[in-house]
C-alpha cells in the first residue's frame, strides 16, 4: 500500500495520465477524470443483437465514488460538452447541454467496475424534470437496458441518485427523451458508485496552504470573518462552570490554547476529553464555531425564530423576519489529530461540521480513523426531531445498518489521511441536506457524495416554530480515553451563506 499524499487542486487532477491511472484502480474518486478535454464523439448505436446483460460480480463491495475516465455524447451546444459533466464544477454554466432529442451521453470508466448507483446533477433540476433510459455496456458498442424512461425528481441542484440493479460495466448511457419544460436537455455533472476488485490506496501530492494566504503571526479572527459565530471551548467559564464562550467582535483577537493559529496561518480547533462542557446535558467537549447571525447586535436573542437562527428550506413561513432561509456552510480543512484511547465507538471519532435546530441535529458531519489506519471515513448522523439517529456514509465503506454509528475497523482505501487538506460543502435547499466532499480546496476533486430527504424521512422540523444555525470546528465525540487525549483541525477556508 503507498503513502497517501495530499493534493493541490490546480491543476486539476484530470490533468496527469499517471495520476488518473492510479486512481482508476482505486474504484473511488470524484468524476474528474481525464475527460475534462475530451472531444464530444458519437455513440455507437445498439447492435442489432445485443450482446448478454452484464453479469454482476461478487467479488467487491462497497459504494464509493467511481473514477469517470471519459465523457462523451452524439450532440452538444457549442462549448455545454460532455466533459463538462465530469469537471467537479457543479455550476450550472459547466455543463453538458443537447439540442435536439434522443440525445445520449456515455460515461467510460475504463475499464469494468460493479456500478450500484448512478448520480445525475441536472440542469435546472429544482425546476423541471428530465426524462431518461440508463443502458450498459462492456465494450462500447454493444448496450443493454439497465433501467427504462425514468424521471427526475425537479427538487434539487445537487446529485439524484438512482439505485440500480448491481451490474458489472465499463460504460453507462444515459439517454435523454425529454424534458418538462420542452427546452433542450442538460446534465450538469454526472456520478457513478460502486466498487472494483483492483482496489488501492489513492496516491495525490501535497497542497502549499501558503496558498491560502493566511498570517501566521495574528490571531484566527484577523484571519478569518468571524463578526457572525461564536465560539465554545473545553476551557471553564467560572461564572457558571460550563463550556467557556467568546462571541463576535471579541473573537477578533481571541486566541488560547484550544483556538489559535498555526504556522502556516490555518485556524486551529483543540477539543481535549476532558474538560468543560456546553450544558448539563452534553456529554463531550468541543472546540467549535456556533453561527450567530445577528453579527454583534447582541439585543437579539440567540435562540429561537429570529434573525439570528435560519430555517430549512421546506419549513413553513413563520411570519416573523429570520436570518435566511435554507444555507451553505463550505470548510476547507486539515484533521491533525483525533483521539487514540477509548472504546472501539468513540476512539478517533469527532465532529467538524453541523446543523443544528432548537433541541436535535439535522446533520452531524464525522471523522472516524482508528489508531492503526492511514486514512479515515466521512460519514453524517441525521437526527429525526425528537428521535433517534439515522445515519449516512459519505467517504467511506457501505454503511448496513443506518440506525448504528459506524465502527469499521478496516483501512478505507478511499478515506481522509489525517493533515491531508480537504473540503466539506453542507447544502440545504428545500427538504433535502446534501454533503459533498472534495480532495483539496473548494474546487477540487468530488470523492464522496450522500443526502438526506426529510420528507421522506418524515424528519419532523417542518414546523414553523424549529430554528437552526450551523456549527463548524471540532466537535470531540469521546469520552472514555484517557484524559488528556484530544482531536485538532486547521481550518483554511470557512463560509455560511443564507437565501
Amino acid at each position: 500500500m503507498g503513502d497517501i499524499k495530499v493534493s493541490w487542486p490546480k491543476p486539476k487532477f484530470a490533468g496527469s495520465s499517471a495520476l488518473v491511472a492510479a486512481l482508476l484502480l482505486t474504484g473511488c474518486g470524484g468524476g474528474g477524470g481525464g475527460g475534462s478535454t475530451s472531444t464530444p464523439i458519437s455513440t455507437p448505436s445498439p447492435s442489432p443483437t445485443p450482446t448478454p446483460t452484464p453479469t454482476p460480480t461478487q467479488s467487491c463491495s462497497g459504494l464509493n465514488l467511481l473514477e469517470i475516465a471519459q465523457a462523451s455524447s452524439d450532440q452538444a451546444s457549442g462549448g455545454l460538452v460532455a466533459a463538462n459533466t465530469i469537471d467537479d464544477n457543479l455550476d450550472d454554466a459547466s455543463r453538458w447541454s443537447a439540442p435536439g432529442i434522443p440525445a445520449a451521453l456515455t460515461l467510460d470508466l475504463g475499464q469494468q467496475h460493479l456500478l450500484r448507483e448512478v448520480g445525475i446533477a441536472w440542469h435546472l433540476g429544482d425546476q423541471r424534470t428530465s426524462s431518461f433510459t440508463l443502458e450498459v455496456s462492456n465494450d462500447g458498442t454493444n448496450f443493454i437496458s439497465l433501467q427504462g424512461v425514468t424521471q427526475s425528481a425537479g427538487n434539487t441542484l445537487s446529485y439524484e441518485r438512482y439505485d440500480v440493479a448491481d451490474t458489472s460495466a465499463r460504460f453507462v448511457r444515459i439517454s435523454g427523451t425529454g424534458t418538462s419544460d420542452g427546452n433542450p436537455f442538460g446534465i450538469v455533472e454526472a456520478a457513478l458508485f460502486g466498487c472494483s476488485e483492483n482496489a488501492v490506496a489513492v496516491t495525490v501530492t501535497p497542497v502549499d496552504t501558503s496558498a491560502f494566504g493566511l498570517n501566521p503571526n495574528v490571531a484566527p479572527g484577523q484571519n478569518f470573518e468571524l463578526i457572525d459565530w461564536a465560539l465554545d471551548t473545553p476551557a471553564v467559564d467560572p461564572s457558571d462552570g460550563f463550556a467557556q464562550r467568546t462571541q463576535d467582535v471579541d473573537l477578533a483577537n481571541f486566541s488560547d490554547q484550544y483556538f489559535f493559529t498555526a504556522s502556516d496561518g490555518g485556524m486551529v480547533f483543540r477539543s481535549t476529553i476532558d474538560g468543560a462542557t456546553t450544558s448539563a446535558n452534553s456529554t463531550f467537549t468541543r472546540s467549535e464555531l456556533r453561527e450567530m447571525l445577528r453579527r454583534g447586535n447582541r439585543s437579539i436573542s440567540t435562540q429561537g425564530v429570529n434573525q439570528n437562527n435560519w430555517l430549512l428550506g421546506y419549513q413553513p413561513d413563520p411570519g416573523v423576519t429570520v436570518g435566511g432561509r435554507g444555507g451553505v456552510l463550505k470548510g476547507t480543512l486539515a484533521i491533525n489529530h483525533v483521539s487514540t484511547t477509548g472504546s472501539n465507538s468513540h476512539i478517533g471519532r469527532m465532529v467538524f461540521g453541523q446543523i443544528h435546530a432548537s433541541s436535535d441535529e439535522p446533520i452531524r458531519l464525522y471523522y472516524k480513523k482508528f489508531p492503526g489506519n492511514v486514512r479515515g471515513y466521512v460519514y453524517f448522523a441525521h437526527e429525526i426531531r425528537g428521535a433517534d439517529d439515522i445515519y449516512f456514509m459519505v467517504v467511506g465503506p457501505e454503511i448496513t445498518d443506518r440506525d448504528r454509528s459506524p465502527v469499521e475497523q478496516a483501512d478505507p482505501l478511499n478515506g481522509i489521511a489525517l493533515n491531508e487538506v480537504f473540503s466539506y460543502e453542507i447544502i440545504n435547499a428545500g427538504a433535502r441536506i446534501d454533503v459533498i466532499i472534495r480532495r483539496g480546496d473548494q474546487d477540487g476533486e468530488i470523492i464522496g457524495h450522500n443526502f438526506v430527504d426529510m420528507t421522506v424521512e418524515n424528519s419532523g422540523y417542518d414546523t414553523t416554530d424549529e430554528w437552526n444555525y450551523f456549527k463548524a470546528g471540532v466537535y470531540t465525540q469521546n469520552n472514555t480515553g484517557d484524559a488528556a487525549d484530544f482531536d485538532q483541525a486547521t481550518f483554511y477556508r470557512l463560509s455560511n451563506t443564507h437565501n
